[in-house]
């Protein structure tokens, strides 16, 4: 009895061990894509980064978020391997708060997410909240103007 509880608890040492080094290389290859979204960026005019974050939908974008040296909050949309394939300034698109009026028609119970992000060449607001009946849902509407691009909703929990 005593050797399976010390088998048992040697396999759960070396499985934790094996999730902490998947996590850390999953960790430290996101941190080092940002890294160069950012330097891109930079290139681009944007020298104060206020934010940078990860948007994966069909494609992986690094979305970094900054002011140019005049001041000017400009947003740059950056491939996974580090390539700006846009630049925008915030003033051209609609706000966060503009996007996430999108959804209030639809009584969300609790928003997840407001984020910008990239499918198809067509820079986007993705809204991720969960509905009145307990779904994932997920609204997108064009950066520019606001226009609706697509909805959809995962069953979450005991439903799936």
């Amino acid at each position: 009895m005593k050797k399976g509880i010390i088998a048992f608890a040697c396999m759960l040492f070396v499985a934790l061990l094996l999730y902490a080094n998947a996590y850390s290389d999953a960790m430290s290859s996101q941190r080092a894509s940002e890294q160069r979204a950012v330097q891109q960026a930079e290139k681009e005019g944007i020298v104060q980064v206020d934010d940078v974050y990860t948007y994966r939908g069909s494609d992986v974008y690094v979305i970094v978020v900054g002011k140019s040296e005049e001041g000017e909050q400009r947003i740059a949309w950056v491939t996974e391997k580090g390539k700006v394939v846009a630049t925008r300034r915030v003033s051209e698109g609609i706000t966060k708060q503009q996007a996430l009026s999108f959804v209030q028609p639809y009584r969300p119970k609790t928003v997840v997410s407001v984020k910008l992000g990239m499918e198809k060449g067509v820079p986007l607001w993705e809204i991720t909240y969960v509905d009145e009946r307990d779904r994932y849902s997920f609204y997108y509407v064009r950066f520019e103007d606001g226009a609706f691009l697509k909805r959809y909703h995962f069953a979450r929990g005991k439903d799936v």
